[in-house]
């Protein structure tokens, strides 16, 4: 994956080369994917075809004659579809990914993040601990 590609969805943070570095994947980060699936239109469309068909052909045939045919007429329809059927999807999938920057280490981003853990029903995280050599560092400053 290109570095490029990781930019947060809720900051705009895009991820730095340093962290890119010897990764596929920036260490921190969180991959949030959504995939939606639904029954494919043309799959119902076809499937609507069929059962007027056969219905259509159920008509011509005298009604006490119908329950010995259903069965033959409905294997016909369902050969003279096979290959479109063979050829459509029964449902299509939506996939979204984005992307948060690593929220170890940035309060507002770590609530925001929270808020969408909380929403999912799983459990909040907390702000990961700055390294000591990082606060003595800014206590000489």
């Amino acid at each position: 994956m290109s570095s490029s590609q990781f930019v947060c969805a809720l900051s705009g943070i895009k991820v730095t080369e340093e962290e890119m570095e010897d990764v596929e994947f920036p260490d921190g980060w969180v991959e949030v994917k959504i995939t939606r699936r639904y029954v494919n239109p043309k799959w119902d469309a076809i499937q609507y075809v069929k059962a007027g068909l056969v219905q259509q052909y159920l008509m011509g045939i005298p009604e006490d004659q119908r329950d010995d045919q259903i069965m033959a007429i409905s294997i016909q329809v369902e050969a003279a579809y096979a290959a479109l059927e063979q050829q459509t999807d029964k449902y299509i999938e939506e996939t979204v990914t984005k992307y948060i920057a690593n929220p170890d280490q940035n309060a507002a981003l770590m609530a925001e993040y929270n808020k969408i853990r909380k929403t999912l029903g799983m459990p909040l995280e907390k702000l990961q601990p700055e390294e000591e050599g990082e606060e003595e560092g800014e206590k000489e400053k």
